[in-house]
């Protein structure tokens, strides 16, 4: 029996290999394409026939899912059942008691994409597995992006892969298909840097990045044009969330460096914001974070808008000293 544990999606596969299935897993995280890869190993499990052996749906009644449960699977070892939308929690928690163990239950938890974060784990009932399936690192998206560039013989250097990883903001999603569209422009070449840079629109949220660091680093006239280029290319209100929650992350840093790991920061962030707190200080993350605030308010009310707003919060904040 398992009880309270959590995997990681990279694992997933060598486990489910290598030792029986749990009687649930809860699927969980930000990355929906890693999330729908969890999925699809998890519904591999069924046995033929698989029209019989898996379902996938919405159960209105927690009864209705218990009795999907509780069947036998036909000609073969397993039945997957994927229980999607809101679930009955205490009903899963009462089954998991004496599940069947020739069924097993997966529920994913799709979570909003929020910049910087990991998404916690739900509550995980005794006898299911949690399996982590928010951004990759980019050492496990390496062998990903290297795969299909094979497919065309073109190859992507290091540098590339690291500047497409940020400019998709880690999601598997985009990574996909931006490597399939540069290996297709690069069949049989080498893919760099630069056709990195020409060919794959910078993410909210890797823009967002290089916009704070503009205005940390004191230089509006730098900020300002990544502004203008969001204005062409970005939504400028998701924008606000993602700065607003930079800055309150690196002014958290700055308060209580070591408690910054518990607000659901991803541990290889966490240097660099107590780096970020440290440096610049209390004081003027503090005055930042009220510019922000103002801006927000004045668009939000309709007195300027979204892009004036964001601009005159962009000229005031990179000029603000401790």
């Amino acid at each position: 029996m398992y009880y309270n544990l959590h995997v990681e999606f990279i694992e997933l596969k060598k486990q489910l290999k290598s030792q029986k299935p749990a009687p649930c897993y809860i699927c969980y995280g930000d990355d929906d394409f890693v999330l729908d890869r969890a999925l699809s190993l998890l519904t591999g499990l069924a046995s033929e026939p698989k029209p019989f052996n898996c379902v996938d749906k919405e159960f209105a009644l927690a009864r209705e899912l218990t009795d999907e449960l509780m069947q036998l699977p036909l000609l073969g070892e397993y039945r997957v059942v994927v229980a999607r939308g809101k679930t009955d929690m205490a009903a899963v928690e009462s089954y998991l008691k004496k599940p069947n163990p020739a069924s097993v239950l997966v529920l994913p938890v799709y979570t909003p994409h929020d910049s910087w974060n990991r998404a916690t784990a739900p509550n995980i009932p005794s006898g299911a597995m949690g399996v982590d399936c928010n951004r990759l690192s980019l050492r496990n998206v390496n062998p990903f992006v290297a795969a299909l560039c094979a497919r065309t013989k073109s190859v992507m250097d290091e540098k590339a892969i690291v500047l497409l990883y940020s400019r998709c903001g880690g999601y598997m999603t985009r990574i996909n298909s931006e490597t399939q569209k540069l290996a297709m422009l690069r069949a049989g070449d080498k893919i760099t840097e630069a056709d990195v840079t020409e060919n794959v629109k910078a993410d909210t949220e890797f823009v967002v990045f290089e916009l704070c660091d503009s205005i940390l680093a004191g230089d509006p006239a730098r900020a300002l044009a990544i502004v203008d280029g969001m204005a062409k290319n970005n939504d400028l209100v998701a924008a606000f969330t993602l700065i607003y929650n930079r800055f309150r992350k690196i002014f958290a840093a700055a308060v209580d460096p070591d408690g910054i790991g518990g607000i659901g920061v991803k541990s290889t962030q966490v240097g660099k914001l107590k780096s970020e707190g440290t440096k610049y200080g209390k004081l003027r993350l503090k005055k930042v974070l009220d510019m922000l605030e103002q801006a927000d308010y004045g668009y939000k009310t309709g007195s300027t808008t979204v892009y004036d707003a964001l601009t005159g919060f962009v000229v005031q904040a990179a000029y603000a000293k401790n």
